[in-house]
C-alpha cells in the first residue's frame, strides 16, 4: 500500500468504509469503488494492490478516528457518567449517518472469513473501546462517584461495550434509532451513582 494524503487516496478509504458499512467486506469490489470514485480499477490497485490491504487502511484511519472521538469526550467533562453518556452518543451518531453501524461491528459478524491481519486490526478496535470505558469506570471510583453495577470495571466495561455494540445492530434492523435511545437511556438510568 502507498500511503497518500491527496484526494483520490482519501475518497477510495472514504467509499471503501462506506460499502463495508453497507454491505460487509464480501459485499463489494474494487469495480464498486472505481464507478464511486470516478476512477479506474488499476488506479485503486496502485494504493491498494489488494483488497485486504484496503480494508486494513480503512479499520486503522477508521480506529484512529475512533480513538480521537474518544479522547475528546474525556477532555470534555470530569464527570464519568456524562462520559458515559458521550461513548453512547458516538454509537448513536454513525446510526443517524443513514442506519449505519460502526464498522468493526459490522466486520466482527464476518470475522472467522478474514486473514489474521484484519482480525488484528477489529481485535485492536474493541480493546480500545473496553479500555476506554474501563479507564472511565475507574475515574467514576476514584472520584467518589460508584457508576457501575459491579466492582470489577473489566468486566464492566466488557459489557458495556457489547450492549452498545448490541443496541446499535438491534436499532439499524428496526429501522429505527429511537429504539437506540430506548435502550441506552434505560442502561444509562440504571447505573449507580453513590
Amino acid at each position: 500500500m502507498k500511503t497518500n494524503n491527496n484526494e483520490t487516496f482519501q475518497k477510495i478509504l472514504d467509499i471503501g468504509m462506506q460499502l463495508v458499512q453497507e454491505r460487509g467486506y464480501n459485499g463489494f469490489s474494487y469495480a464498486d469503488i472505481a464507478e464511486a470514485v470516478g476512477i479506474r480499477k488499476a488506479s485503486i490497485h496502485y494504493y491498494f494492490p489488494t483488497k485486504q490491504e484496503l480494508v486494513q487502511a480503512v479499520l486503522l484511519r477508521y480506529r484512529k478516528h475512533f480513538i480521537e472521538k474518544l479522547d475528546e469526550i474525556d477532555k470534555s467533562s470530569s464527570d464519568a457518567k456524562e462520559k458515559l453518556k458521550g461513548f453512547f452518543k458516538v454509537y448513536r451518531d454513525t446510526l443517524e449517518d443513514n442506519g449505519k453501524i460502526c464498522l468493526c461491528s459490522m466486520m466482527a459478524a464476518e470475522l472467522n472469513s478474514f486473514p489474521k491481519e484484519i482480525r488484528n486490526e477489529l481485535t485492536l478496535f474493541f480493546r480500545a473501546n473496553e479500555e476506554w470505558v474501563e479507564h472511565v469506570l475507574k475515574q467514576g471510583m476514584n472520584s467518589g462517584s460508584r457508576i457501575t453495577r459491579s466492582t470489577d470495571e473489566v468486566k464492566q466495561a466488557k459489557i458495556i461495550v457489547a450492549f452498545v455494540q448490541g443496541a446499535q445492530l438491534l436499532a439499524r434492523s428496526t429501522g429505527e434509532i429511537d429504539y437506540f435511545d430506548s435502550l441506552t437511556k434505560d442502561f444509562y438510568d440504571e447505573f449507580k451513582v453513590d
